[in-house]
């Protein structure tokens, strides 16, 4: 917690939506970090101040709960790099830059989460290890990310129902609010779909309808302590439609952080066609009314977009506002 004395299971009981920070990844890329790189994987002890600076503008544009820059720091992405000896203070670092940033930027209420993602080198599912590594990594990891000070995790880019179950069983010892990020894309026939972008490396078998693959995700959440249900990584223009298939589902929190702008070709992020933070604010009114209680930016988002995310909400009297 940072300006607070409650703890982020009292902010959830809040009527108005929990604003969640933007993308961290591309923006360090913005700012001259390659992606997949070992520059990209040591950012927290080589570019600090740049890491800093990132989560010191989202507290400024109204970000209260901030994801610390942990999403490619599991064991089984730093070790095939050579970084393994680095794995513990990689994680810590993402930590403390995180909360040190933020309260000196901001005072209103801020939460810090912890990101546990499903990164394997490349950004090919293939790489990523047997379930029972991964598992393992999943519960070494959240305990350390608490341990440095997390108020809660955020599990994320989870494309399959195998890998996302593993996952969540993983962390739910570590006692904290879990946010279980679930990749959603529309395919060709509409139809709502758990994958990662229609992504080909994802596998033909790990693609399935989201109505079929929630309800063994959900089942995995019962041991978690307050679980939120999340749509990331997709398309703001199926955001909406994700909310309401979870909803359909799932009677609890739901969350909406999606991208902006895509990954083209050559593996770099464009955002030339992507939308300005005001229609990214406007968007984010129909998932606040479709259900979504966390709402943010994942790739391609900007503190811009988190501003008029929050001037949208600020402005809008079905948001339920509380002073």
């Amino acid at each position: 917690m940072v300006n607070s004395h409650r703890s982020f299971a009292d902010r959830l009981r809040s009527t108005y939506p929990v604003i969640v920070d933007g993308a961290i990844n591309t923006e360090l890329a913005r700012k001259g970090l390659r992606f997949s790189s070992r520059q990209w994987l040591t950012a927290n002890l080589d570019a600090p101040r740049v890491v800093g600076d990132i989560h010191r503008s989202y507290a400024k544009a109204g970000a209260e709960v901030h994801i610390a820059n942990s999403f490619s720091a599991a064991r089984h992405a730093l070790e095939p790099e050579g970084l393994g000896d680095f794995y513990e203070l990689i994680n810590r670092e993402a930590v403390r830059l995180c909360r040190e940033a933020v309260e000196t930027a901001a005072s209103h209420e801020q939460w810090i989460a912890g990101s546990i993602s499903s990164y394997a080198s490349g950004f090919d599912p293939r790489h990523l290890p047997p379930l029972e590594t991964l598992s393992r990594n999943c519960s070494e990891q959240a305990a350390l990310l608490v341990d440095a000070g997390c108020d809660l995790l955020a599990l994320e880019m989870l494309f399959d129902v195998e890998t996302a179950v593993a996952m969540i069983e993983a962390v739910a010892a570590a006692g904290v609010p879990v946010c279980v990020g679930l990749v959603c894309t529309v395919n060709a026939a509409g139809d709502m779909m758990l994958d990662v972008q229609s992504d080909a490396k994802s596998g033909a078998a790990a693609v399935r309808p989201l109505h079929s693959a929630l309800p063994e995700i959900i089942a995995a959440l019962a041991k978690v302590a307050t679980p939120i249900v999340a749509v990331m990584h997709c398309a703001t223009a199926h955001t909406a439609g994700a909310i309401e298939a979870i909803a359909a589902h799932w009677d609890g929190l739901i969350g909406a952080y999606p991208n902006v702008g895509m990954r083209d070709s050559s593996g770099t992020w464009c955002t030339s066609e992507a939308q300005s933070p005001v229609v990214f604010g406007s968007e984010a009114l129909q998932w606040s009314r479709s259900g979504a209680t966390l709402i943010g930016g994942c790739c391609g988002s900007e503190p811009a977009h988190i501003q008029a995310l929050v001037s949208a909400l600020q402005a809008d009297t079905s948001s339920g506002l509380r002073s």
